[in-house]
């Protein structure tokens, strides 16, 4: 990373570093000679409503400790001066359109902001001057930033993000909470555009838990998420975010994967976050009940997704499996998998399952798969025809069909499931994906020898560059019990 320096309105390059700021026992703190000016800057180096505003109790802790002092946070056109190069580069974020307005949106109507500066003189101490501790991580940010302006532990206590909102957003966020749930208690739910569905049970348990309407936002239309039961309070999308936040901060609770709206609800609303980041280092905010399928996440991980790779499942169809079987009552299951290609879903079976076959007509695939699950002792790999040679396996108890996508074929791997296997589990992909497919499945169903457990994976509308930009058009697959 590089550590920045801003003075007298220009930005320099000080180095790389492998971490930004200053190890406790460096001793560095903010000179003494820029206190004594009282005249301070709280500035930025990153323009996300999250980044700016876990800092939005820092002007208050300042006034605390030095009474006298004014504050002053940067414009749009300083910040534009002095990284709009940077922003524009080919590595910067793109999941905002107007970066360098936020800082206002945050601050808006903080009574300890005194204006902001289109020119600051001098050195600028922005979030890159920090103090962590390598023996304690998880020490929020700008707690570590308050102790390189000379704070003691027991001066930044109440450092959670704050909001202050104007008579005028008070009155129209309480008419719109009115409007749709009336006095009743209420949560949101809140879906970003960086969430990839892969941890929906935890957000559902909570939701569950809590059967109250939601205001919510998501990033597709919520009757294609696992969240679409919901009592359905309105859809925040189009709804000013600074009303956003504040019928947020009047809930119950408030759901969501990690993001930055979310974090500045922590002091307001009881929070429930999937945690994004491990070990969540700076970003960590008090107050916040971060939630973790470590299980589920680590099996996961360096899978790759359906958008990517053509011969795989999606990762939420992966995700969905995994919550599905991974209990006890599974663990003695065998598990047959009718072809295997390169090894992904076998390594899932592999965890879920006392032991897995794979099949696939390409012994190099096998050894594809071997790689990957070079760590798995109860994987027992096959090279098979699956349509001209003999099933002549032992009892499975559960059997993922993910060979020839059309309709005789798919019969036959149906049928030679049923005839060789008592009362098996039958798995599918790309149910929704290959019409043949589907055809073919719906007729079991409808003669009563396959029953649906649970529909897994991706909603119909998902595309997928790999497969020629096919576009699912029922769920992407199913769990049926023969």
């Amino acid at each position: 990373m590089n550590f920045w320096r801003i003075l007298d309105n220009k930005l320099y390059t000080v180095g790389l570093t492998n971490k930004l700021g200053f190890e406790v026992s460096e001793g560095l703190r903010i000179p003494d000679e820029y206190l004594e000016k009282e005249e301070f800057i709280i500035m930025r180096t990153c323009f996300g409503i999250g980044d700016w505003g876990i800092l939005t109790a820092m002007p208050r802790l300042l006034k605390q400790k030095y009474p006298n002092c004014k504050i002053y946070l940067p414009s749009e056109d300083l910040l534009e001066e002095l990284f709009g190069d940077i922003q524009r580069g080919s590595n910067a974020p793109k999941s905002w359109d107007s970066p360098f307005k936020t800082c206002l949106s945050v601050f808006n109507n903080n009574p300890y902001i005194d204006g902001y500066k289109d020119k600051i003189e001098g050195e600028i101490y922005h979030d890159h001057y920090r103090i962590y501790d390598n023996n304690n991580l998880a020490v929020p940010l700008v707690e570590q930033i308050l102790k390189f302006w000379q704070f003691k532990e027991d001066e930044y206590n109440d450092s959670a993000p704050e909001l202050y909102f104007s008579e005028e957003e008070i009155k129209h966020g309480n008419k719109v909470i009115k409007e749709h749930v009336g006095d009743k208690e209420f949560g949101s739910l809140l879906i970003s555009n960086r969430y990839d569905f892969t941890q929906d049970k935890l957000i559902c348990n909570i939701l569950e838990e809590n059967p109250i309407p939601y205001f919510y936002y998501t990033p597709k239309p919520i009757e294609k998420t696992d969240f679409n039961f919901i009592s359905k309070a309105l859809d925040l999308r189009h709804i000013p975010i600074r009303i956003q936040l504040y019928i947020k901060s009047k809930a119950k609770l408030n759901v969501s994967n990690h993001c930055g709206v979310s974090d500045m609800i922590a002091r307001y609303s009881n929070t429930y976050e999937i945690q994004r980041q491990f070990p969540q280092k700076h970003n960590f905010i008090k107050g916040i009940n971060y939630l973790d399928d470590e299980f589920k996440r680590i099996l996961l991980k360096d899978i790759p997704d359906k958008v990517t790779t053509k011969t795989t499942t999606s990762r939420k169809w992966k995700a969905d499996l995994i919550d599905f079987f991974n209990h006890d009552k599974y663990k003695h299951f065998t598990s047959l998998e009718v072809g295997s290609s390169l090894g992904h879903s076998t390594r899932i079976l592999s965890f879920l399952f006392k032991e897995v076959t794979p099949l696939d007509i390409l012994a190099e695939r096998h050894e594809t798969s071997k790689k990957l699950n070079h760590d798995r002792t109860n994987i027992k790999y096959r090279a098979m025809d699956v349509y001209n040679e003999p099933w002549d396996f032992e009892q499975m108890d559960v059997v993922f069909i993910d060979c020839v996508h059309d309709y005789d074929h798919i019969k036959r791997d149906i049928d030679n499931t049923l005839n060789t296997f008592k009362n098996p589990i039958l798995v599918f992909d790309d149910y929704g994906l290959f019409p043949d497919l589907k055809q073919a499945i719906d007729e079991y169903i409808a003669i009563n020898k396959l029953k649906i457990l649970k529909r897994i994976g991706d909603y119909p509308g998902a595309i997928y560059p790999k497969t020629k930009n096919k576009i699912l058009k029922d769920r992407e697959g199913l769990i049926c019990q023969a």
